[in-house]
């Protein structure tokens, strides 16, 4: 019995972060366009996002092969399970795919909203995997312990150059009602959403991957 909740517990997690770095890569590539277009003298920080949207991509095939390897298939996990999904719906007001690039890249406090909920996502992030890691189930998964660690080390450099950007442009840090967002998002997603899949025995598998 516990094996079977453990093997559980690892589709729900491979599942959620499958979905979520699907997510981030996708939207990542619709913020990289927008930064090319908006400020195409800062290659520095072009450069940093191009890694940051390469990274993700790569994390979702890792994950991808995960459940390949295993033959296995993932949870169908839908846009409340997805922090930044839900972050942006309760900042912007609006669903992540609603989201008009165009409107937000000629607005600078639009622009910044959203580059500092990029930010506050990855250090969300950093705290997770450093959690997870520390995790004595995880660490029973040599699988999901080696992807975890890669993960860990590409998080810092997708977290402070839009910090040290955004300090440059001189914008402000998140303000009160964006963390408290960011504290709401993460508890509400691993005190809720996440017990929810985990206990559901009807909850869909996709039966392909989205990329």
């Amino acid at each position: 019995m516990f094996q079977r909740l453990l093997l559980r517990y690892y589709r729900v997690v491979a599942s959620v972060y499958l979905y979520n770095e699907y997510r981030g890569y996708t939207e990542l590539e619709r913020l990289l366009a927008a930064v090319k277009h908006k400020f195409p003298e800062e290659a520095a920080f072009i450069e940093a996002v191009e890694k940051h949207t390469e990274d993700e991509r790569k994390h979702y095939r890792m994950f991808k092969h995960y459940f390949e390897a295993n033959g296995i298939n993932p949870l169908a996990v839908e846009w409340s399970s997805g922090y930044v999904d839900r972050f942006v719906k309760l900042i912007f007001r609006k669903k992540l795919d609603e989201l008009d690039t165009g409107a937000i890249i000629e607005n600078d406090k639009l622009f910044f909203k959203l580059c500092r909920l990029v930010m506050m996502t990855e250090f969300r992030g950093m705290k997770q995997i450093d959690g997870l890691l520390r995790s004595s189930l995880i660490r029973r998964n040599s699988e999901l312990l080696r992807i975890f660690r890669i993960v860990e080390r590409d998080e810092p450099s997708h977290c402070y150059p839009y910090q040290q950007w955004l300090q440059s442009r001189g914008s402000h840090e998140p303000g009160l009602r964006e963390r408290l967002t960011d504290l709401w998002v993460h508890y509400s997603l691993i005190l809720l959403k996440f017990p929810v899949l985990f206990l559901n025995p009807f909850q869909p598998r996709l039966e392909r991957f989205p990329a």
